[in-house]
């Protein structure tokens, strides 16, 4: 009698323990996911120059129309991502949105040689955006994931 119950205890304990490692192996699995998804809708926003407007101030946003966060202060809200890019499971949200940064032009980029002694380097400036994009399926239970890209587009000193 013993020894059954012993063995109950033991089993109990195993299918505990499988059932938690089964459901940790899907959180990793989903945040690889939630990962990869981020790092795709960013690298999606990077390609469309029209994202990045030099139009704005530093500290700009650029919002999607849907913005779903109510707080968020959005100057422009034209970004756009197809819908096959940002297709995630049910109770997943995600969100993105792209910030300028300062200062509103750099005189130089962090290269191994001065921007000064490159070819045409006098009549270019640059802004400085930073693309941020959250996945996050925590309130189905699973992972999350955010990516932060900075991007910088070159201007020509005439439009400074």
């Amino acid at each position: 009698m013993i020894f059954l119950l012993l063995l109950a205890m033991i089993a109990s304990t195993v299918t505990r323990t499988s059932v938690l490692e089964f459901q940790m192996a899907g959180n990793d699995q989903f945040r690889e996911e939630a990962f990869q998804k981020a790092q795709a809708i960013a690298s999606a926003l990077a390609e469309d120059e029209d994202n990045f407007p030099v139009a704005g101030s530093v500290g700009s946003r650029i919002c999607e129309p849907t913005d779903p966060d109510p707080n968020s202060v959005c100057n422009f809200t034209s970004l756009a991502v197809n819908a096959e890019t940002r297709a995630v499971p049910a109770g997943v949200d995600v969100s993105f949105h792209i910030e300028r940064q300062g200062p509103l032009f750099i005189e130089s980029l962090p290269f191994r040689q001065r921007e000064s002694e490159a070819s045409s380097a006098q009549a270019f400036g640059a802004a400085v955006f930073e693309t941020v994009v959250e996945v996050d399926g925590s309130d189905a239970r699973l992972g999350r994931a955010s990516v932060v890209e900075g991007i910088v587009r070159r201007v020509a000193a005439s439009a400074q």
